[in-house]
């Protein structure tokens, strides 16, 4: 039985994710492809689609951001306002098609045009409804993210017909567990996750196992898309090194995981390592087939109500030192 706070929206949604190659440094380029996609995904019956970690203008630095330069000629040329040109063209085709689109771009800050974000725009039917912009970001040698982006401040969740739905971008997610309950907490039953995975050793199960432990760990469907190819970002560590990059080469593998009751875990759908849409056609009803067993959500608010304050407490002593 679907819980009352879920009880006026749809009971199903088909979740999409796209194995997607951008044209590095060319928005325009790219957004002709994410146009044939989202029309792909319109055809197939697709609900949500959800795009990786800066899908509109390829992943990663440059020169300037690997000097540690104060402005970035090229990622400021990249960047645009939310609501600005690119995510207006995508909210006309959310419109035409009846879906939602989750993309990774390169925001600018609306009240000052010298603050960047590693974010992604949520665009629905109705329009654009904000960004999540990534809290995590990664530093030198590694990547340059932590050069170019000034790290967001919020945990946004974003309604739809299908109820709340929270994103997450790439690390914040991968190693942050934390971030998903507190969405899942804040009522979200789907997290879309933007990222930018590199290939190696084990990331293909790593990309499965993170994204079905994070839907399992929170009752919730979980959605993670991921960039496929090569050489778009010399911006990550190389063989036996951790102090110059290599060309990068992106898994792919884009995920969408679940309960499936009686399991708490199930892989959905997988993509290979080639550019493409997998979707799967999932159930409210079967998810809260786990309410009357396990109300985790229901269980914090009521007789773990200590256990949550004290978790609450122990995050504050930590964020805090200097308060007693």
């Amino acid at each position: 039985m679907i819980p009352e706070r879920y009880s006026g929206y749809d009971t199903t949604v088909s979740l999409g994710v796209v194995n997607f190659t951008s044209v590095p440094g060319d928005v325009a380029a790219t957004l002709a492809k994410v146009e044939a996609n989202i029309a792909e995904a319109g055809a197939q019956g697709i609900d949500i689609l959800v795009f990786p970690e800066e899908a509109l203008t390829g992943l990663g630095g440059c020169d300037a951001c690997r000097a540690g330069v104060e402005h970035c000629d090229h990622h400021h040329g990249l960047a645009e306002t939310v609501p600005g040109p690119s995510t207006e063209r995508i909210a006309e085709w959310c419109a035409q098609h009846d879906l939602y689109v989750a993309m990774g771009l390169v925001e600018r800050d609306p009240h000052d045009a010298d603050v960047l974000y590693n974010a992604a725009a949520f665009v629905g039917p109705d329009g654009i409804q904000g960004t999540y912009r990534k809290l995590h970001l990664g530093s030198l040698p590694w990547v340059t993210e932590g050069v170019t982006f000034t790290p967001g401040s919020a945990l946004p969740v974003f309604e739809t017909r299908f109820g709340p739905v929270g994103i997450q971008i790439c690390y914040d997610f991968w190693f942050n567990p934390e971030l998903t309950r507190l969405l899942a907490l804040k009522g979200a039953r789907i997290i879309l996750n933007c990222c930018g995975t590199f290939a190696g050793p084990g990331k293909a199960d790593y990309m499965r196992q993170t994204t079905a432990t994070r839907a399992q760990e929170n009752l919730c469907f979980v959605a993670s898309a991921n960039h496929v190819g090569g050489e778009q970002a010399p911006d990550s560590y190389g063989a036996g090194r951790v102090d110059g990059g290599r060309a990068a080469d992106m898994l792919g593998h884009s995920t969408i995981a679940g309960p499936a009751f009686p399991r708490f875990s199930q892989i959905y759908a997988e993509a290979g390592d080639g550019e493409e849409i997998v979707s799967a056609t999932l159930s409210f009803e079967k998810l809260h087939r786990w309410e009357p067993i396990f109300p985790w959500r229901e269980w914090r608010a009521t007789h773990q109500q200590g256990v949550s304050a004290l978790i609450a407490d122990e995050f504050a002593k930590l964020a805090r030192p200097d308060a007693g």
